[in-house]
């Protein structure tokens, strides 16, 4: 059996641009702040995801979400005590660290993607955070997300392939495509899965 190494920690440039992304400051801020260009910034930023394993356009709160979780940086002080949430605010939060991506979002949580704003904005708002990278910085403050794994989804495309056999979120118990009714497309339309 083949172990893997851990992947070595950032450098301590890309470090300070990585903090700087846990406390939810822009790139033109990131760039005054350290004396660097935006593009600089940017190109940092590129280097991070490509250290982390994530894809091109993973989100920003899927990057902190990676970075809190494996140490790279240092979770915001949230000043007050962690707020109960349901179980499916618990899903929806999950799903906003996970996923990059608003269908997948909602499919990962589990809501119509024509109820993912109202639902995030009513988590954000039971949170107290301003934005989803705060609310992910918040959250592992709080210990309400579990450090990210190697293998952790952070799908950016419409297909994320499944290994046969096995049953598909798009697919209903007896293996029937599932359907939606939304209202840019009118009647019942098959998702892809």
């Amino acid at each position: 059996m083949t172990e893997t190494s851990p992947t070595p920690p950032l450098i301590p440039s890309l470090r300070r641009i990585a903090q700087h992304l846990v406390l939810g400051a822009t790139n033109t801020d990131i760039a005054a702040a350290e004396g660097l260009s935006t593009s600089t910034v940017h190109t940092y930023q590129k280097d991070i995801r490509q250290h982390l394993g994530l894809p091109p356009r993973a989100s920003r709160a899927v990057i902190v979400h990676a970075l809190l979780g494996r140490g790279e940086a240092t979770a915001p002080e949230p000043g007050r005590p962690a707020p109960a949430l349901t179980a499916d605010e618990t899903l929806l939060l999950r799903a906003i660290a996970t996923r990059s991506r608003q269908a997948d979002i909602a499919l990962a949580a589990r809501i119509a993607p024509a109820d993912l704003r109202t639902k995030s904005e009513a988590l954000l708002f039971t949170t107290g955070a301003t934005d989803s990278v705060h609310l992910i910085g918040l959250a592992h403050a709080w210990g309400l997300l579990e450090p990210s794994s190697e293998n952790e989804p952070t799908s950016t495309s419409a297909h994320t392939p499944r290994p046969a056999g096995q049953n598909s979120p798009l697919a209903q118990p007896d293996g029937r495509p599932l359907t939606a009714r939304t209202p840019q497309t009118g009647p019942a339309t098959r998702l892809r899965g």
